[in-house]
């Protein structure tokens, strides 16, 4: 390309040469003869000569003058075109080398990529695309592929898009031998400058084996939360039956030791100073044997949940806690609706009995604060401290709160902690209010088949 242009700009010069040269020659002949006309005949054509050379000389090397400056000219531009090619041709092998690049990886990928115009012809479709419907590029690109298409894809109009350019979509796919299988696409509008749309872009996977699995998950969590409800049921009905063992034997056995012991300070009233303090002995020990199996039947089953509700038991497990921590400062605001579920007021005690009982093993909290109220038409249940707080990690891996957590979740409910070094410690359980949302618990979970 260059030395044709180069060529090109020569012959320019030669065709510019030769008609000054002519022109030069014919001014001078004019010239010379017009200036011997006035001599002798035999004079004139030396002088005619010798004129014409004067002035052919003089116009050349004006004529040499001009062409070595426009030939400057033409080599720089000549220069700058050859640049300008140069670079073009760097560029395109450039954009051909990123082209095959990206059409390679779009061939590989395992994701279906396909893109048509508005009217529904196709103009691209990667290997995968083809593979999954089982038909080759060709086809594709020749009958238009609507047919082929997810069933969103012919159905998405410009409105739409305009409003939301990015459609992404999950939806079933009924095969021909009757299986089910899950696809997942992902609809792009793509734009002119002046607003129009210019083609559509869908990227595909199949799900099938993701959706499965979500499916699986969900029915392990819906059996575990189903085994953890029936553990706690058995574990709560022992704690019944065990207080009622405790209460009906143990404690009328103690009452009649104590009974025993009184008659035989009655009847040694004024004998044996030894036999009365021994009876008087077992009398007290007797007594506080009775008062720790009380406080263990308390915590086993307590009484006033059964008779009087959440509310009475919980301000009478504050006293009793309140009692053994004088120090700290309690403080309660305690309501709740008079007919609760019993799963869910057995559900908040025991997350209060627990959080209670570690803030009085780790907390080393100055003030305490509890509260139970309805909130947003469920039960909230709040303890809060200002103790050192709970380490993170600490927090993940206690058992405490980890039983907390779950009693609140089989039961449909929520269960929050925010803690930190320092920063005290608030326990905020959110629980149902009703038996039918309790039951419903374990279908509250999203469905993974987008039901």
């Amino acid at each position: 390309m260059q030395r044709q242009e180069e060529s090109n700009v020569a012959t320019d010069r030669r065709w510019v040469v030769l008609p000054a040269l002519l022109a030069a020659a014919a001014c001078g002949g004019v010239l010379g003869r017009s200036l011997g006309c006035a001599a002798p005949w035999d004079a004139s054509l030396p002088f005619a000569v010798a004129a014409g050379l004067l002035a052919s000389g003089a116009v050349l090397i004006w004529c040499l003058w001009r062409m070595r400056g426009s030939c400057r000219r033409d080599a720089a531009a000549v220069q700058q075109l050859s640049a300008a090619l140069e670079q073009s041709r760097v560029a395109e092998q450039v954009l051909q080398r990123r082209e095959h690049f990206y059409l390679t990886i779009l061939e590989d990928i395992p994701e279906m990529i396909c893109r048509w115009y508005p009217d529904g012809r196709i103009s691209y479709v990667n290997e995968a695309y083809c593979r999954h419907f089982q038909v080759s590029r060709e086809e594709l690109l020749r009958q238009g592929g609507f047919p082929l298409f997810h069933p969103g894809a012919g159905r998405r109009d410009a409105a739409l898009y305009h409003e939301q350019p990015v459609v992404v979509m999950e939806y079933p796919v009924q095969q021909d031998d009757g299986s089910q299988r899950w696809e997942r696409w992902v609809d792009r509008a793509l734009f002119n400058d002046d607003g129009s749309i210019r083609e559509f872009q869908s990227v595909g996977e199949d799900i099938t084996a993701r959706k499965h699995a979500e499916q699986e998950t969900a029915r392990l969590l819906e059996e575990n939360r189903r085994l953890a409800r029936m553990a706690l049921a058995i574990q709560e009905e022992e704690r019944a039956n065990l207080a009622r063992e405790l209460h009906d034997e143990l404690g009328q056995s103690l009452t009649a030791i104590r009974a025993e012991a009184e008659c035989v300070l009655q009847l040694n009233r004024d004998r044996s100073a030894l036999i009365s303090e021994c009876a008087s002995s077992i009398n007290a020990v007797a007594g506080q044997v009775y008062v720790t199996v009380r406080g263990m039947m308390r915590r086993l089953r307590p009484s006033l949940l059964d008779d009087l509700g959440l509310v009475a038991a919980l301000e009478e497990l504050l006293q009793q806690w309140h009692g053994h921590h004088p120090e700290v400062v309690l403080e309660s605001s305690l309501s709740a609706p008079p007919s609760l579920p019993q799963t869910v007021e057995l559900t908040a005690y025991r997350i209060a009995q627990e959080a209670l009982t570690n803030i009085s093993k780790h907390a080393a909290a100055s003030r305490v604060t509890v509260s139970l109220r309805p909130a947003a038409g469920r039960l909230e249940l709040c303890v809060r401290d200002d103790g050192v707080g709970i380490d993170k990690r600490a927090a993940d891996r206690g058992f405490g709160l980890l039983g907390m957590r779950e009693r609140a979740l089989v039961v449909g409910g929520e269960f929050h902690v925010s803690t930190g070094p320092g920063t005290g410690t608030t326990v905020r359980a959110v629980l149902p209010l009703t038996e039918r949302e309790v039951q419903d618990a374990g279908r509250d979970y999203p469905d993974p088949a987008g039901g």
